[in-house]
């Protein structure tokens, strides 16, 4: 069992669990596209050899009202940047291996908290969590952390999410509110922004 079952981090999934068909992991690749030189489609083993590990610390915060906190692991989004070496771009775009779709403006992705990510407390991430590859962006709510990643484009126009497109903010700035830290069980109220306090 993984860190984030084993501390009962709620499981939430837009496109519905069993409806996910992801490739053999030999398999997996994630395809680069939009505005850089680098489009193409990355095996897993491939992409991840083109990079430094990076770990980091922080929370994950969903706008259902839940935090956890984890040591997250993988490919650090600026590294990636720095390799992409994207060019006229406003947005990038996520998409998973059900379509599920959300777009991140380009100034809210200079986080240094931000990773591609395969792992967990040292361990890949369950498929549950969106395993074996995910968005962790620590500064909005985790409907941009996009799950079983399969696409990232950098893009110049704007397209509408699947949560966005059913209300949900553009931006996905985290709100205050009180929220479950689900590290210890209990609620704790949050200023808004990337919850830094606990």
């Amino acid at each position: 069992m993984g860190y984030l079952k084993s501390i009962k981090t709620p499981i939430f999934n837009a496109e519905g669990m069993e409806k996910v068909d992801l490739p053999d992991s030999s398999a997996y690749f994630v395809e680069i596209g939009g505005n850089t030189d680098k489009k193409g489609n990355y095996l897993l083993k491939d992409l991840f050899g083109l990079f430094q590990r990076k770990v980091v610390n922080r929370r994950l915060t969903s706008v259902s009202r839940f935090s956890v906190r984890a040591e997250w692991s993988g490919i650090s989004w600026q590294d990636f940047v720095a390799w992409a070496n994207p060019y006229n771009y406003r947005y990038v775009y996520f998409e998973s291996y059900k379509k599920y779709v959300t777009v991140v403006e380009k100034d809210d992705m200079n986080n240094d908290g931000i990773v591609i990510c395969d792992m967990v407390n040292n361990e890949p991430i369950e498929f549950e969590y969106g395993g074996p590859l995910r968005m962790f962006i620590p500064n909005l709510w985790g409907y941009k952390s996009c799950k079983w990643l399969k696409r990232i484009f950098f893009i110049d126009e704007y397209i509408v999410g699947f949560w966005e497109s059913r209300g949900y903010d553009h931006r996905g700035l985290i709100e205050p509110c009180v929220l479950l830290d689900v590290n210890t069980g209990s609620f704790k109220k949050i200023k808004g922004g990337e919850v830094t306090d606990f």
